[in-house]
């Protein structure tokens, strides 16, 4: 893992990102005391997570599977996994469903909550993942949080990681995790 990347707000009111020609302008959001972020959601932005995936898809060619949480990883998976000919993907859900089999369940706590969430990968879905090559994915990872359960599941569920990817990583860059961008945290 590489350093802390944290800028000064300077009274900026949007932070433009901008990954490999495409741009978006993102709203300053005030998360603490002095702290703010550049809120990042792709949901509905087809143009750029098409361009997102396509760029990502080449980082995770040997990939024999890939596994997301819901909701905001999905869209991005659909399109890797379209790009890479696979035939499915895996989706971990945030809470227990009735109809799931032999669930595997783990807590973390993401950045976004202030109690601890749980991710669950119904049992019927854990042959897609045993023995298997898989990337875990998501849209952008702050505290690693999510990641290292995506990665506990895999892991429970006999897969092996092969590699790890985000769009975005958000205040802190990790070696082990191709990303597109960096979003720098900013102080006031």
């Amino acid at each position: 893992m590489q350093g802390e990347v944290i800028l000064p707000l300077e009274g900026r009111k949007f932070y433009e990102l901008e990954i490999e020609g495409f741009r978006r302008t993102l709203p300053m959001m005030k998360v603490s005391e002095n702290l703010y972020i550049a809120y990042f959601d792709s949901l509905g932005d087809l143009e750029f997570l098409s361009h997102c995936a396509n760029l990502l898809a080449r980082r995770l060619v040997g990939s024999e599977v890939l596994i997301t949480s819901e909701t905001k990883g999905v869209p991005l998976v659909h399109e890797i996994a379209k790009i890479l000919g696979h035939r499915y993907y895996v989706i971990a859900r945030k809470r227990m469903i009735p109809y799931m089999i032999d669930p595997i369940v783990v807590e973390y706590k993401p950045i976004t909550s202030n109690a601890p969430q749980t991710l669950v990968l119904d049992g019927r879905y854990v042959p897609l993942l045993k023995g298997k090559k898989v990337s875990i994915v998501d849209d952008i990872v702050s505290t690693r949080e999510t990641m290292r359960a995506l990665e506990e599941i895999v892991r429970r569920a006999g897969g092996i990681v092969y590699k790890k990817a985000a769009i975005l990583v958000e205040g802190k860059v990790y070696d082990d995790i191709e990303h597109l961008g960096v979003l720098p945290l900013f102080r006031e």
